[in-house]
């Protein structure tokens, strides 16, 4: 049976999303997923199949932060009654944010079940195990490797400056302000690690 679109409803997005209402709190979100995956390739490298599923969750994220910058840019442009061009945005996007390309080939893999060769012609990943050395332990190592074939970089390399561009996308377009920002999660996770004080419990905007 055909999938019926429904008409947007009048509810805000926290209506399913519990959290997640704007491209701000979508970007740290992004930041949750690179953490995961981080944590899992760094400590937990012998465990394959949860990097692997923490680096599609990162591509789906950082698809899903394009989604929402998209509807706001586009929400923004018809109630100011400018023009609004999509390819425009998307040129955009991935000249501020290079690793989004992958992030989205990646991505539209996952969700439709079939590889298609257009916004990161010839790319792929790789998952291979390194027997370590005195420097590193042994494990899994993922990487984004391009089409002429080169080992390519480390996921967590491409996932850290992924986060790192769109936070500079995020704040040249009005979405967000300063240096960087660091989530009150990621705040607390610091601090717990390090004590520098008790962890954050009471209620928050983030």
């Amino acid at each position: 049976m055909a999938r019926i679109r429904s008409k947007p409803s009048r509810k805000p997005a926290t209506a399913h999303t519990g959290l997640i209402n704007d491209p701000l709190s979508m970007w740290e979100k992004l930041v949750w997923d690179v953490e995961v995956f981080r944590d899992i390739q760094v400590s937990y490298p012998e465990e394959r199949q949860p990097l692997a599923y923490a680096a599609i969750n990162v591509c789906i994220a950082a698809w899903s932060l394009a989604q929402w910058v998209f509807t706001a840019a586009k929400r923004a442009s018809r109630e100011q009654g400018v023009a609004f061009s999509d390819g425009l945005f998307w040129a955009d996007v991935h000249r501020i944010v290079p690793e989004q390309a992958k992030c989205e080939a990646i991505a539209d893999t996952a969700k439709h079940s079939k590889h298609e060769d257009k916004d990161w012609p010839g790319g792929e990943v790789r998952i291979d195990w390194i027997d370590g050395d005195e420097d590193e332990p042994p494990g899994w190592h993922f990487r984004h490797v391009h089409d002429d074939g080169r080992e390519g970089v480390l996921a967590l390399s491409t996932f850290q400056s992924l986060c790192n561009n769109w936070w500079r996308f995020l704040v040249e377009h009005g979405y967000a302000v300063g240096n960087y920002h660091t989530p009150r999660w990621l705040n607390n996770k610091l601090a717990r690690m390090f004590g520098d004080r008790p962890p954050y419990v009471g209620k928050s905007e983030g």
